[in-house]
């Protein structure tokens, strides 16, 4: 009798083993998915519903037109908020701060807003891919942001001195349309 309980437990020991460690990677991998989702998903929401709260992409809302917001994510994970304005039918001004999501209406900047400004040259369009090349361009802080936005949108007064010149970039409206995600 104890040599069929022990050969009963032979037998059942790796069959349950064989069993077991699939069912066990499964709940990791998919509950780490999950979670990733869960800690995630209202996200774009924010990204489109708590612009009020971001204050340099309220600002931005205020003096471009053409001004889209969404989510990415940087180091470790932190979620950052992302503004893209498109203007004067050649510029590209991208703003991008940390941020703290607590739901889809509620969040916070967790560090200091970065912005960067470039000029677009020309833009192609394969038919892949549209794409576009630069001619200059500026990165700047919140200091000089706030500088920009008190002239109401006037680059001069951090020394970048936007083009004028009336002939819009063949094609911008087409990769300002394709490059920025829709909310």
């Amino acid at each position: 009798m104890v040599n069929r309980k022990l050969i009963y437990i032979l037998i059942a020991f790796p069959l349950v083993g064989f069993l077991l460690i699939p069912c066990l990677w499964g709940i990791l991998f998919f509950g780490f998915i999950g979670h990733s989702y869960y800690l995630r998903h209202d996200h774009q929401e924010f990204a489109a519903k708590g612009v009020s709260q971001i204050e340099p992409a309220m600002q931005m809302d205020q003096i471009y037109s053409d001004c889209r917001h969404f989510i990415t994510y940087g180091k470790e994970n932190v979620p950052l908020f992302n503004s893209v304005a498109y203007f004067g039918d050649r510029y590209e001004l991208t703003m991008q701060v940390p941020v703290e999501i607590r739901s889809e209406t509620s969040g916070s900047m967790i560090g200091e807003a970065q912005f960067y400004l470039n000029e677009v040259r020309a833009v192609d369009i394969p038919p892949s891919q549209i794409g576009a090349s630069f001619s200059g361009g500026i990165e700047f802080g919140s200091t000089k942001w706030q500088q920009v936005y008190k002239a109401d949108g006037d680059f001069g007064v951090i020394g970048f001195k936007i083009n004028t010149v009336p002939v819009p970039v063949a094609n911008f409206k087409v990769y300002s349309a394709a490059s920025r995600p829709s909310n």
